[in-house]
């Protein structure tokens, strides 16, 4: 056995290679399959914590005129255009509402809060789970939990996921198309050239672009494109600009030219494609709407909304420049004390991370730069910058050790600090209100300077505090559990710990919030009973209202017209029996002599602005 013939080696390397080549797939297939696992287990999760209190009542109008289009397209087939009770013409891209639609119909064909809340929660879901398995690739299997957590614990973000409107669906495909931008973005990343781009410079990018795409860079090309043409049939051309603006703000972060990516053939391909899934709609409901002028409709939905009212905008719903931004910190509470620790501690941070971090932190200042300058500014703008917020309050906890440089470590103060202060101030001021409550005392001066909603939350919480009902003992547990866990995490210099104590002890609110307080309060100030009550009050005698009123027609069954300038001001004739609905303030467009003669049938105890709802009776006039 001095030696071994070639003949004879040969074979054995060769079946040794193999072994370790199918070593390598089997252990690759675990992964995978650990990974798709992972994301499953993350999305049924998402479903349970988010679809609390799915089945709460409308209030107010946006959901049930979004509930009357996706109701118009599954009893009249009105795909291109839905109407609402009143005829209007559905003002956004309709993909929501098509989803919706389905969902309806392969559930009976019946058209409730449920089915009109489904897809924005498969999307929060979906979302959630993208997020966990996105920051688990980067940061660590613990870092995409922690993420995952931290999104479902912020209210702002939990409390959308069961709303019949079209924001949550639009976040998660901007998200997802984001995503799949990102290896084809992130080469582009190199310091910004002093000199200009010239034409010789342009042609050679342009072709060394078209010249290096690979199957997998055409296959991310198409599946963004088809992403964002659906974003873009969710909520319009905002999806591309908001996308846009991202990428952009991103490269100038790294130094980059970002004009590079404009001499690159996929990034047009991409936005050609988006926009032919994106006229599959636009150009028939333009041709379909010539005659009603919907091309002005849309150009106000679209654009209105972005510029002042002095430009040709809506004017609607203007605020400062600073709300967005306030919104933001207030909707992410209390993670969002972990924002000066996100901001020191990027030096800290390895090339790669940190890179990673800065395209999830270029999306939320795309969205808080976008609709700072917008003149409308509406609460549900802020939700595409809650899942790379989630992302990077979670790197706070997995890379961030506090033995780096000085940065560093005062970033890891701040945020040790952050989770101490947040996780003290919620069990001691739970308990401090609860042995209030449960001594007779009650929290009126608290709430005499809230408004009107925030006083009933406050009462709400009060109220199952001092009765202990089970949400609230739930509640108290996890408050007990987790501020502890999050406290002894920061004691011992356990980070993963401390960030998981601070997430559950968000989920545990937002869960008592969106699962138990929410619901209670929109029953409260939900018309649904009043409507019953009125419907058989009238019988088939005339109602109105006073202006439209998507939530009465809504529960009511069909529309409740407006009252008659002709009735307001002379009253009807005295063989026709007619009912007015409506709230106190409401009478205001009855003239003084025929109110007089209005007589008050059903009252309400219905909570809201303006009073509560009441039924009455227009008496013949003598």
């Amino acid at each position: 056995m001095a030696g071994v013939s070639p003949q004879l080696a040969r074979p054995t390397a060769a079946k040794s290679s193999v072994e370790m080549s199918t070593r390598r797939q089997i252990v690759h297939a675990r992964r995978s399959l650990s990974t798709m696992a992972q994301i499953a287990l993350a999305f049924v999760i998402g479903l349970a914590v988010l679809g609390q209190g799915i089945n709460a009542p409308f209030i107010k109008d946006a959901e049930p005129q979004s509930a009357q289009w996706i109701a118009d397209i599954v009893d009249n087939g009105n795909w291109l255009l839905p109407h609402d009770y009143y005829h209007l013409v559905n003002r956004k891209p309709p993909l929501f509402y098509w989803l919706s639609a389905i969902v309806a119909k392969a559930s009976g064909g019946q058209v409730d809060e449920v089915r009109a809340r489904a897809i924005s929660l498969a999307a929060g879901a979906a979302l959630a789970a993208e997020v966990m398995a996105w920051t688990a690739a980067r940061i660590g299997s613990c870092g995409g939990w922690l993420a995952f957590v931290f999104l479902l614990g912020t209210y702002g973000f939990a409390s959308r996921a069961t709303a019949a409107l079209t924001d949550m669906l639009l976040t998660f495909l901007l998200f997802s198309t984001y995503l799949i931008l990102m290896p084809e973005i992130a080469p582009l990343a190199r310091p910004l050239e002093s000199a200009e781009l010239t034409l010789g410079g342009a042609s050679r990018e342009w072709g060394k672009g078209e010249g290096s795409e690979s199957p997998a860079s055409r296959w991310r090309t198409l599946s963004a494109g088809t992403l964002l043409g659906l974003a873009i049939l969710t909520k319009g051309p905002l999806a591309a600009a908001l996308l846009a603006l991202a990428v952009f703000i991103y490269l100038l972060l790294l130094r980059t030219n970002p004009l590079h990516l404009l001499m690159r053939g996929w990034p047009w391909a991409a936005l050609a494609l988006s926009l032919g899934i994106a006229c599959t709609w636009y150009v028939p409901a333009f041709i379909a709407g010539r005659a009603a002028n919907l091309s002005g409709v849309f150009f106000q939905e679209n654009l209105g909304h972005f510029l002042p009212f002095s430009a040709g905008g809506t004017g609607e719903a203007a605020r400062p420049v600073y709300y967005i931004g306030l919104r933001i910190i207030g909707g992410t509470l209390p993670l969002s004390l972990l924002l000066p620790a996100v901001a020191l501690s990027w030096r800290d941070l390895a090339a790669k991370i940190r890179r990673d971090l800065l395209y999830q932190l270029a999306m939320a200042l795309a969205v808080l730069l976008l609709f700072s300058i917008a003149s409308a500014k509406r609460d549900d703008y802020i939700l595409p910058a809650l899942p790379p917020l989630a992302i990077l309050f979670a790197a706070q906890f997995v890379c961030l050790d506090g033995t780096a440089g000085s940065p560093g470590r005062l970033a890891a103060t701040l945020r040790d600090a952050a989770v101490c202060g947040s996780a003290a101030t919620i069990l001691v001021g739970t308990f401090t209100i609860l042995i209030f409550v449960r001594n007779g005392g009650v929290l009126n001066r608290v709430s005499r300077g809230l408004a009107s909603s925030d006083a009933s939350y406050a009462a709400i919480f009060a109220y199952g505090l001092a009765r202990l009902t089970p949400p609230f003992i739930i509640f108290l547990i996890l408050v007990s559990a987790c501020a502890s866990a999050a406290l002894a995490g920061v004691w011992y210099r356990r980070h993963l710990v401390s960030g998981a104590g601070f997430g559950l002890l968000c989920v545990a609110g937002s869960l008592l919030w969106i699962g138990t307080v929410k619901p209670i309060e929109a029953s409260t100030r939900s018309i649904a009973e009043f409507a019953s009550i009125v419907r058989t009050q009238v019988g088939n005698a005339s109602i109105y209202v006073a202006r439209p009123d998507p939530e009465l027609s809504w529960y009511y069954g069909h529309e409740v017209p407006v009252l008659p300038r002709a009735i307001a001001i002379a009253g009807p004739p005295n063989t026709m029996k007619v009912y007015f609905a409506g709230r106190p303030g409401d009478l205001a467009i009855i003239a003084p002599r025929v109110r007089k003669h209005v007589r008050l049938m059903i009252e309400s105890h219905v909570l809201g602005a303006g009073g509560s709802p009441a039924l009455y009776l227009f008496e013949a006039i003598k």
